[in-house]
This record gives C-alpha cells, sequence and structure tokens, in this order.
C-alpha cells in the first residue's frame, strides 16, 4: 500500500505504483485484480475509475442486470477480466460458449484487423434484443474494444500476484536477500 515496489515483478511501474495507495490491496485477489486493473484494456475500456469510486465506497456497487451479477460479482460490477466480457456475451447478449470464445479471438485480432467482424453487431444485437439499453451496448463494445488493447484474462492475472505476494513477502523480510538477487539478474 505504500507503493515501496521497486524491484517487484509487475508492480514497479509508475502506473501500478500510483494504484496501490489508492486500489490499497487487502488480500491475494485484490493483487489479481490491481495487475489486471493497471493495463491498456481496463484502461481503454474505462473500468478503473468506477472499479475504484465503488472500492472506496464513492459510489455504489451495481450491475446492469440481476444475470450479470454472476459474471461480474467479484470485480464490484465492473468488468475487469477478458472471460468477464465473453460471461457477458453468454448471459446478456445470448452469445453461445462457442461465439463467446470467437469474439475473444476476434478481441485479441481487433488491432491488427480494425474492427471485431460481425461479433461486434451480434454483441449490441444480443443485448438489445435482451432489454439492454443502447447506451449499454454500446459500453459494451468500447470495453469489449478497450480489452482488445490487452487486457489480461484472470488466471493470468492470478498468477502475476502469486509472484508480486512472493517477491513483496521477500523483499519486506528478507530486503539483503532481495536486493542481491536485484543485483545479480
Amino acid at each position: 500500500c505504500a507503493a515501496d515496489t521497486v524491484g517487484v515483478f509487475q508492480i514497479e511501474s509508475r502506473a501500478q505504483m500510483a494504484m496501490l495507495p489508492r486500489l490499497r490491496p487487502r488480500c491475494f485477489y485484490d493483487l489479481v485484480i490491481e495487475i489486471a486493473l493497471v493495463r491498456p484494456g481496463p484502461i481503454q475500456g474505462g473500468a478503473v475509475h468506477p472499479y475504484l469510486d465503488r472500492r472506496q465506497g464513492k459510489a455504489p456497487v451495481s450491475y446492469p442486470s440481476p444475470a450479470l451479477e454472476q459474471a461480474l460479482g467479484r470485480t464490484l460490477g465492473v468488468p475487469v477480466f477478458q472471460e468477464q466480457c465473453m460471461q457477458i456475451a453468454i448471459l446478456a447478449a445470448g452469445f453461445t460458449p462457442g461465439e463467446a470464445d470467437g469474439l475473444r479471438r476476434a478481441m485479441g485480432a481487433w488491432k491488427r484487423r480494425g474492427g471485431l467482424g460481425h461479433y461486434g453487431q451480434r454483441l449490441v444485437d444480443g443485448l438489445l434484443a435482451h432489454g439492454y439499453t443502447p447506451a449499454f451496448a454500446d459500453a459494451v463494445v468500447e470495453q469489449v474494444k478497450g480489452f482488445s488493447s490487452y487486457g489480461f484474462p484472470e488466471s493470468h492475472a492470478a498468477s502475476f500476484a502469486l509472484l508480486v505476494y512472493a517477491s513483496c513477502w521477500i523483499k519486506c523480510h528478507h530486503p539483503a536477500e532481495f536486493l542481491a538477487a536485484m543485483v545479480n539478474s
């Protein structure tokens, strides 16, 4: 929380160091979110400030529908991970799991091809058909585009968070050994 993270894998950048005192991780899963949140995808998708506001109690935790609480419950109603975009597509837009996987692949190729292909319109149409507002549908598409610019899967963030936790523990409890390891690397 003090952002004393110089030399610690994944959280030594200025952006991560600025986020740590704001997020104030208290458990392992907070580190998972920290790792995933400070990425171009969630930043461009507009997830950072809503998440922080909800986390800090400045905004209420809310969900676009009861169905989406299942997908967004662990992240306070804000999509932070790639899988959550896929879950939104399944739960709110009527995608099959196969179509959601196609959306994931389209997200990965968005920068190269310049679009989501037919998945973008399919997502909007599905959301509207399931009673979501056009504004919500547009916001979801923008979030998906943001994740196309490098969003993390939850498992990736969790594996990095484990390395962060271990590195921070060593830095705190064995600073000489931590420094020696940094010098050696």
